[in-house]
């Protein structure tokens, strides 16, 4: 694992872990978070992925909810975002609303301003990682814990 990577886990576990926790989600260590209902038959997932090749020193939350029998031998709170069916993941940029929405309705161009993939850039600094993934965290709270009570069954 590369210092980057090392860096990233680190921040991760200082500023996600504690406020997720807070909503009831579980570190895996593996840069997933979990939150398992009541009867333990659905999973709301977070997780956090690192670009590789051309994306190396970004990277993207990735939201899911997985139901009990989604996957054939997945145990739910083993359960990964890719797990659950295309209707119940999301990239979190793709809830954060668009900066200009009135320009994303245009027939042509509005594609220019919807909302999208969002990849976050990250470094060694630990200061500035820490940064960044406050902003994200709060963003996950605003945009992504919502989707998941939307989203659930």
């Amino acid at each position: 694992m590369s210092t980057r990577s090392d860096a990233f886990d680190n921040a991760l576990r200082l500023v996600v872990v504690p406020v997720l926790a807070r909503h009831g989600f579980e570190f895996d260590g593996n840069r997933t978070f979990r939150r398992l209902s009541a009867d333990q038959c659905v999973s709301e997932l977070v997780n956090f992925q690192l670009g590789q090749r051309s994306l190396s020193g970004k990277f993207t939350v990735n939201l899911g909810v997985y139901v009990d029998g989604d996957s054939p031998g997945i145990n739910v709170g083993q359960a990964k975002e890719y797990h659950c069916p295309h209707d119940r993941r999301i990239r979190l940029g793709h809830l954060i609303p668009a900066k200009l929405p009135v320009l994303a309705k245009l027939p042509y161009i509005g594609f220019l301003f919807d909302s999208r993939d969002k990849w976050w850039f990250f470094s060694g600094d630990i200061s500035r990682l820490r940064a960044t993934l406050s902003v994200v965290v709060d963003k996950i709270a605003l945009y992504g814990l919502p989707w998941h009570k939307a989203s659930g069954p």
